[in-house]
């Protein structure tokens, strides 16, 4: 038993540790989409 609940323990931080990934990731990637986007309208305009 103390072996299901050490295998559920480290499932939920393998997740946990993922999403947070994920989520910096993901913010470093709409900053980036921001800036090219700042970009591009700097650019269109004279």
């Amino acid at each position: 038993m103390p072996y299901l609940i050490a295998a559920y323990v480290v499932i939920w931080l393998v997740i946990f540790v993922f999403v947070l990934t994920m989520n910096r990731r993901l913010s470093a990637l709409d900053d980036e989409l921001t800036a090219l986007e700042e970009a591009l309208k700097r650019r269109e305009t004279p």
